[in-house]
């Protein structure tokens, strides 16, 4: 049998060489990395946790600098600690601003705006209960003020009492809100409530049994 001969050239040949050592002058450490990178991080979440934290790098970065690393073109360790001040100064509030129930009202920019006793009068408020088949019941609610917008209301509620529920035109009653299940007394507590709900005074509000 013939044997292969062999075609490789030993003059073709590259020795393999190290690379070079990194200069512990010019070099960066992972401080001065996380002290670029923070910041942008911390404005973006708008989280001041971080934005702390990329301040505690920057002042590390900054000290830590050698005459070589200034001269070796980067960006100055001091803007890093500028960056890292703003993302303090962006960050998240502290105060938490919460949803308003003004939200509910509806503004009719044709309506009779007129300061006359009628138009201040509120009705009554009434919440009624309804047997329905077998021991399920259906609450409803009748005559809310008219600058509520009852769907918006329906909306809010139906997440707080984690039932299902609709808004249905009545002819002679209006818009009528229905709940599943016995919600009166949560639906009156929000009626009345002045800090979370409409703020309807006690005599405005009528519960009304089977």
């Amino acid at each position: 049998m013939s044997s292969k001969k062999d075609m490789r050239r030993a003059d073709l040949i590259m020795p393999y060489q190290a690379p070079p050592a990194p200069n512990p002058e010019t070099s960066t450490d992972i401080s001065s990395t996380m002290a670029s990178t923070l910041p942008m991080a911390a404005m973006f979440l708008r989280n001041r946790t971080l934005a702390w934290a990329s301040m505690s790098f920057a002042v590390q970065t900054w000290l830590s600098e050698t005459p070589a690393m200034a001269a070796a073109g980067k960006q100055p360790a001091f803007f890093s600690i500028v960056f890292a001040a703003i993302s303090v100064l962006v960050g998240q509030p502290s105060k938490k601003q919460f949803m308003s129930f003004d939200n509910f009202k509806t503004n009719d920019p044709f309506a009779d705006t007129g300061d006359d006793d009628e138009n201040q009068t509120v009705g009554i408020v009434h919440i009624r209960i309804q047997q329905r088949n077998g021991r399920k019941t259906l609450t409803t609610v009748q005559g809310l003020p008219k600058n509520y917008d009852p769907k918006r209301i329906l909306k809010v509620l139906k997440k707080d009492f984690a039932c299902n529920g609709n808004v249905v035109e009545d002819a002679e009653l209006g818009e009528v809100i229905q709940f599943q299940g016995d919600q009166r007394a949560k639906v009156r507590d929000f009626i009345v409530s002045k800090e979370k709900g409409l703020g309807v005074a006690n005599d405005k509000v009528k519960v009304h049994g089977f």
